[in-house]
């Protein structure tokens, strides 16, 4: 029986042993191994290794001289990092496909949380598209002209660091000028990238083992965020993962620590230069420095303090910012990190810090705009039970679930306002 007739019977292709279809389909799959590779970086005897083939079965493989057997389409999705039907070609559906993906190779015990929360709203997406209307995310306009904008340069792809901060730093510009975002500080994150790039962002306490994840698939994205971290490190890191969606990055899972983060490969340097870039603009750093009349290499604690405050960002993303724009050396950057002066500076200065974002750790839960208002107009309209919301606002107490849904239909809501609701 050939490979293709097995993949008949499992339902993952319409031929069965006719040779040119055959030979056909060992092209295209083989095609489709061959992009991934490029994409993920990875050389023939890399991927040869991963899957425990030879770098010349690779090289037959990508070129459609030799078929990939039924039993190895698995070893392959997993050391690129996709699902067997990508592979395949297939056309899944994406939000059951990402939550099938959260499940496979769940990894340590305190990375789970995470996976477990995205899979639960990717199933409700689900649900409340079936059941309740909900339309897809949509982006504006302007967020659609950048996404077309990352995704031109990502074909060019990052040779070098220059490149990829290159193509971070332009994305940046780019985006603060198509959203007409001006050189000061960015307001509220969560609702700024779910408003102009199609991406639900999650908000949620899920410890310290994991700062982001991104979980993306064709126009499907889903961005979560632990805030069991500074405010101002969850800020970046929600850019940071927003920059691996818009570059494409080939990954249908994307989880991530800070030393994830700042691994020094193309990938990470150009998500970091972008988060950087679009949080902390040159303009507004160096006008802000100006106006304290504080000047590269000695800039002062009181300087420090205004610029994490302004910008709403961590000590760590200030630092990388101020490396990459030779305000600060790397060395000096690196005794800074690992002072424990931040929150002394913070207490001293407290009259240029009311938020404290360099500090404060809100443990904020938040869940996507558009699931919070579908959820709450079918509890309402009794097309779906009190387990949506629920599983939506991760309040499991049916009183003050109850008090919510019910609150809602007398009082401005979420579903009025197009404010996402928070519970902390």
């Amino acid at each position: 029986m050939s490979d293709t007739t097995s993949l008949w019977e499992l339902g993952l292709t319409d031929q069965r042993d006719d040779p040119e279809e055959i030979r056909k389909h060992a092209a295209e799959v083989g095609s489709r191994i061959a992009e991934l590779r490029h994409s993920t970086g990875l050389t023939g005897q890399q991927l040869g290794d991963r899957v425990r083939l030879r770098k010349d079965q690779i090289s037959k493989i990508e070129s459609g001289k030799r078929r990939v057997d039924i039993g190895e389409l698995p070893l392959f999705a997993q050391a690129l990092n996709v699902s067997v039907g990508r592979l395949l070609g297939q056309a899944d559906d994406q939000t059951m496909a990402l939550a099938a993906r959260l499940v496979e190779g769940a990894g340590p015990e305190s990375v789970r949380p995470a996976r477990t929360r995205a899979r639960q709203l990717l199933e409700v997406d689900e649900l409340l598209t079936t059941r309740a209307n909900m339309p897809p995310a949509t982006g504006s306009r302007q967020g659609r002209a950048v996404h077309d904008l990352a995704r031109s340069m990502a074909r060019h792809g990052a040779t070098s660091k220059v490149t990829a901060q290159r193509q971070g730093r332009e994305l940046a510009d780019a985006t603060r000028d198509l959203l007409d975002l001006g050189s000061d500080a960015l307001g509220e994150l969560p609702s700024l990238i779910e408003r102009h790039f199609s991406v639900d962002v999650v908000l949620d306490s899920l410890g310290t083992a994991i700062d982001g994840l991104c979980v993306h698939s064709g126009d499907k994205a889903l961005i979560l965020a632990s805030t069991d971290f500074t405010d101002g490190h969850v800020r970046f890191t929600l850019l940071h993962e927003l920059g691996h969606h818009l570059f494409g990055d080939p990954r249908e899972l994307i989880e991530e620590s800070e030393h994830d983060m700042f691994v020094d490969n193309l990938v990470e340097v150009r998500a970091n230069t972008f988060a950087g870039n679009l949080l902390m603009p040159e303009q507004g750093i160096r006008s802000t420095l100006s106006w304290l009349d504080e000047s590269a290499p000695s800039l002062s604690g009181r300087a420090l303090i205004e610029l994490m405050e302004m910008f709403g960002v961590s000590l760590s993303a200030l630092v990388y910012r101020l490396n990459t724009l030779k305000l600060m050396s790397y060395e000096d950057g690196q005794r800074l990190r690992r002072s424990s002066s931040i929150r002394r500076l913070v207490a001293e200065n407290q009259d240029i810090a009311p938020t404290q974002a360099a500090t404060a750790v809100s443990h904020t839960k938040r869940a996507p705009e558009r699931y919070v208002r579908y959820a709450l107009k079918a509890a309402r309209s009794q097309r779906l039970g009190l387990s949506a919301v629920a599983t939506v606002l991760d309040v499991p107490d049916d009183d003050a679930l109850w008090s919510i849904v019910m609150g809602a239909e007398d009082q401005t809501s979420p579903s009025d306002t197009g404010a996402p609701l928070n519970l902390v």
